[in-house]
């Protein structure tokens, strides 16, 4: 599960040099380069699948404030309890099943290479075709391609296709809540 999370967390621009080993869990902080902001993510993986209740998420954002980090996960959750997803939203930390097979996504061969749009490519696609962000085709933040890459509501996907006609190709989905 380990080296699952690291090629996630590769797959999502973010390096991670140090693991930390404890009893029930391994412990990361990777660093992504933004523009000139570091973000740092603390990353908690559950050697066996647990139930993660609210007092896991509150330990997990303790140890945000301790090493600055601005965002969390816990992976190896066998179920996630209403509190901790209600209070996971609010800080900043995301949930990630024991297990996550859909991390291999990308490796198939009928899948297109999905990565999110930069704030300058979206003004440039938009401004391009004179429309608004909110006119682009939708994809659902719980879409399998939007869940690995960990978008966010409101960031823009760029799919990357080729075609034997039109060679490569650009789609452009914005990521909406479930159910819109």
């Amino acid at each position: 599960m380990v080296i699952k999370t690291r090629d996630l967390l590769n797959l999502r621009g973010y390096q991670a040099d140090e693991l930390l080993e404890y009893e029930n869990r391994f412990q990361m902080y990777p660093r992504k380069r933004i523009e000139d902001d570091i973000l740092k993510k603390a990353v908690w993986i559950y050697k066996v699948p647990k139930v993660i209740g609210i007092a896991l998420v509150r330990d997990v954002v303790r140890d945000m404030a301790d090493h600055n980090a601005q965002e969390g996960m816990i992976v190896g959750g066998d179920r996630f309890t209403p509190a901790a997803k209600k209070h996971a939203r609010a800080t900043r930390v995301e949930l990630i099943e024991g297990g996550y097979p859909s991390f291999e996504l990308f490796g198939h061969q009928l899948v297109p290479k999905h990565t999110i749009a930069s704030k300058d490519e979206v003004d440039l696609v938009t401004e391009h075709y004179g429309i608004d962000k909110s006119q682009f085709p939708r994809i659902r933040r719980n879409d399998p391609a939007a869940r690995v890459l960990g978008a966010k509501v409101g960031q823009v996907i760029r799919i990357e296709r080729e075609s034997p006609t039109a060679g490569k190709t650009y789609y452009y989905r914005i990521v909406v809540e479930p159910g819109r």
